[in-house]
């Protein structure tokens, strides 16, 4: 019996697949296609989903086909710019949005399971049934010409898309929206437009679109179908011609994918069924006007990665699981919510309703204190990332708990020998106790240091700007992550292996601290308010 069963071998579950290769679980992955994608779909990829790539060590073999970084801008229909959003560098070691092709990245994650020999990959593998009991699932399907095939696995995750057949099986719902609005989608490859127009947002209420560049020539275009138009109307050459013609030279674009999509705000009203969990579009679909849809499936695969890895060595009990659901259920709706709202803005068609947005705009953009308050109120979810209710210890915003339930920032660090490097080099795949200006080797007693030990945590010391860093640390050189501990006495963080403190301590608080995490692990109830409910 193998440890966990992959059902999906898109972005998402060959990530999850090669964080549980970095965590030596025994992994079966499936997928019923002959090979990963061909065509682009994704387009977009941020600053936490790159941070996964750094954790799985492929972040190099990702990077050249990346466009760094970019500013969107919004248009009306008279071509007047109503807002400007700078997704340029973050605290956490990335742009906050990117631009990416989508079959290279799988090819990348694809291969990157090779490194494993407790992974096994099955592409042209199509799951049929399975069943779930108190010691396993048993899944059969069938492989490459017909035929059967049997797998047993302690742990099952669907990882199997939108019309997902584990999330099927399991009775479980989805809930919220279908647009009624339909999009054309095209990708193309357009030497003309290699180094202009980043991104754009058309909010033109005759036909609202969108385009993205990407490297290597390539660029996304994507038009709302208007009231009364046919998938094929928007499909055919010449209608598409017309379409970019106000922006390119239509002649010399060659088209590499063209289709009709309609776009969902749907959440699934459990992730967690027993021993089968649900991950990406199968257990959340969203708009993609906040580019958060695959995006919030690579935070699913790195926040369950390390709790069924945690259970599967003993570590854990399996109640951590359900932690999954309550830490990730709150950014998703968060960031349906802010697709939501973007995509209000973007898509009327209605004159009046038009006017009225650009006349918001106008006033919004003659403050700079509106333009600040707009873009936190748009952006601030996805700027800050943390927890509100989950595996961490104290309130974020009690005395000496601060940074619990925060993403740690990743600035660079200085070696003694010269050498820049990014803190989660430092940090290691797993727990990480990480002391700011104090040592945690020396500064924590035998009991911090034996739940240290118990978790499996590296110890990690970074000294502050200007001073001496002895073997074993690194300078703080830049101030960044002195800023982000702030002036609180409180040196000490535990980190866990998606990055995201656990527990902030002093060292005569360590022990107790990390007693609390290793109960929370354990079985106690979760840090935070209640979980919110999913609107129907």
């Amino acid at each position: 019996m193998i440890d966990v069963a992959i059902v999906g071998g898109g972005p998402v579950g060959l990530t999850l697949a090669n964080l549980l290769g970095t965590y030596g679980i025994a992994t079966l992955l499936l997928e019923r296609n002959p090979t990963t994608v061909d065509e682009p779909r994704a387009i977009a990829i941020d600053a936490e989903s790159l941070r996964t790539m750094q954790a799985v060590d492929l972040y190099d073999a990702v990077a050249p086909d990346l466009l760094i970084g970019f500013a969107v801008d919004y248009v009306n229909g008279r071509g007047t710019p109503m807002m400007h959003v700078e997704l340029g560098q973050t605290p956490y070691g990335h742009a906050q949005q990117n631009s990416f092709d989508q079959p290279l990245l799988e090819r990348v994650l694809a291969a990157g399971l090779q490194r494993f020999p407790h992974v096994t990959t099955r592409f042209a593998h199509a799951l049929e049934s399975f069943e779930a009991g108190p010691g396993g699932v048993a899944l059969r399907g069938r492989g490459p010409d017909g035929a059967p095939f049997t797998a047993e696995a302690r742990y099952l995750i669907g990882c199997d898309g939108g019309r997902s057949l584990v999330r099927q099986q399991l009775g479980i719902e989805m809930r919220g929206r279908t647009a009624p609005q339909r999009w054309l989608v095209i990708d193309t490859i357009d030497p003309l437009l290699a180094d202009t127009m980043a991104c754009r947002f058309f909010c033109d209420p005759r036909r609202p679109g969108m385009t993205l560049r990407k490297q290597h020539q390539k660029r996304r275009w994507e038009w709302m179908l208007m009231p009364g138009e046919q998938d094929a109307d928007l499909l055919d050459d010449g209608m598409i011609a017309r379409l970019i013609a106000p922006y390119t030279r239509p002649p010399q674009v060659r088209i590499e994918r063209k289709c009709v999509y309609t776009f969902h705000s749907l959440v699934a009203d459990r992730y967690r069924d027993g021993r089968v969990l649900l991950a990406g579009d199968a257990a959340h679909m969203m708009p993609p006007f906040a580019g958060q849809g695959m995006n919030g499936g690579i935070r699913d695969a790195a926040n369950l990665a390390w709790k069924l890895a945690a259970v599967v060595r003993g570590q854990a009990d399996e109640a951590l699981l359900d932690t999954y659901q309550e830490e990730r259920r709150a950014h998703v709706m968060a960031a349906t919510a802010l697709a939501d709202r973007l995509g209000a803005m973007i898509q009327p068609t209605s004159r009046w309703r038009a006017a009225l947005r650009d006349l918001f705009f106008f006033a919004v953009n003659r403050s700079p204190r509106g333009q600040a308050m707009l873009d936190r109120q748009l952006l601030g979810t996805l700027r800050a990332p943390r927890l509100r209710r989950g595996v961490f210890v104290g309130a974020a915003d009690a005395d000496g708990a601060r940074l619990s339930g925060q993403m740690i920032v990743q600035p660079p660090l200085r070696a003694p020998d010269g050498r820049i490097v990014a803190l989660d080099s430092l940090l290691g795949h797993w727990f990480a106790v990480l002391g700011c200006g104090a040592d945690p080797r020396r500064a924590l007693d035998a009991a911090a240091r034996d739940a240290c030990q118990a978790l499996g945590a590296r110890l990690v010391h970074v000294v502050p700007r200007g001073s001496v860093a002895p073997e074993g640390a690194l300078e703080d050189h830049t101030g960044a992550l002195a800023a982000w501990f702030g002036d609180t006495p409180e040196r000490f963080v535990l980190l866990r292996p998606d990055r995201f403190c656990a527990a902030q301590f002093g060292a005569a608080t360590a022990a107790a601290r990390l007693a609390q995490v290793r109960q929370l692990m354990h079985g106690a109830a979760p840090a935070g308010p209640a979980p919110q409910r999913i609107p129907a």
